[in-house]
C-alpha cells in the first residue's frame, strides 16, 4: 500500500537525521570536551542474554498474547512471535549475538528476549537508550569463536563508549526524541494499514467484497 510506502520512507528520513544529529556532536573528537568520560557498556548499562522460548507462543499477536519477543533475526527487527507476559518494560537497546551478530535495535514497549539477543538497559543517569543505540550502531561489532561467531556478553561489556557530560546528553536525547516517536507512531499506523489490507484481500478475491460497481 501506498502509505505503509511512504511512512517506510518517513521512518529512514527520520532515523538517518538522529543518526545526522548524533554524528555531528560526538564523533569525530580529538579531544574529550571537559566532563565527558570514556567507559564502558558495563558501566553504562545493565547486559544480559536473552532467555529461553515462553511456553506460550503465538504467531499473531492475540488478546492473551499481546507481547512481542525477539529473537537474534534481522527479518522485521527479530520479531520471533508474542507472548503472555514480558521480560523487559523499559526503554532499551538489543543486539544480535549469533548469526548475523552486531543488529542493533532500538526497543520501546514491554517484550521478552529469547537466546542469542544481549539486552542492554542502560543507566539513564549515565546514558539515554537512545544515545546507546546509535553509538551501539557507529561502531563494529565483532563477535568471538572459530567454527561460528558469536557475540559474548563479558566480551561485549568491555567496549568502551564515549559518556558525554550530563547537559550534552539531556539535551541530545530531548532533540532527538520526537523523532524516534514520530519513527513509532508511524510503524503502529502502518501495522493497523497493513492488518486491514490482509483482513480485506481474501474477501476481495473470493467475491465476498463485491466492487465491480464502484465507480472509479
Amino acid at each position: 500500500m501506498v502509505f505503509i510506502h511512504l511512512r517506510s520512507v518517513s521512518n529512514k528520513n527520520l532515523e538517518q537525521q538522529a543518526q545526522t544529529i548524533f554524528q555531528e556532536r560526538f564523533q569525530h573528537r580529538d579531544n574529550l570536551p571537559e566532563g565527558w568520560k570514556t567507559m564502558t557498556l558495563a558501566d553504562v548499562s545493565n547486559m544480559s542474554a536473552g532467555g529461553d522460548k515462553p511456553n506460550t507462543i503465538s504467531s499473531q499477536k492475540t488478546s492473551e498474547c499481546q507481547y512481542p519477543i525477539y529473537s537474534n533475526g534481522i527479518s522485521n527487527d527479530g520479531l520471533y512471535g508474542y507472548t503472555s507476559d514480558y521480560k523487559i518494560d523499559t526503554e532499551s537497546v538489543t543486539v544480535s549475538a549469533r548469526g548475523t551478530i552486531g543488529f542493533v535495535c532500538l526497543r520501546h514497549i514491554p517484550y521478552t528476549p529469547i537466546v542469542r539477543l544481549v539486552t542492554l538497559i542502560p543507566h539513564t543517569n549515565l546514558a539515554s537508550a537512545k544515545y546507546l543505540y546509535l553509538w551501539l550502531k557507529s561502531i563494529p561489532i565483532h563477535g568471538t569463536g572459530t567454527t561460528q561467531q558469536q557475540l559474548t556478553v563479558p566480551d561485549f561489556r568491555k567496549t568502551e563508549i564515549i559518556v558525554p557530560s550530563e547537559s550534552e546528553m539531556r539535551s541530545f536525547t530531548d532533540t532527538v526524541t520526537p523523532f524516534y516517536q514520530q519513527i513509532w507512531a508511524n510503524q503502529d499506523e502502518s501495522t493497523k494499514l497493513a492488518d486491514i489490507r490482509d483482513s480485506l484481500l481474501p474477501k476481495f478475491m473470493s467475491g465476498e467484497i463485491d466492487v465491480s460497481d464502484i465507480d472509479l
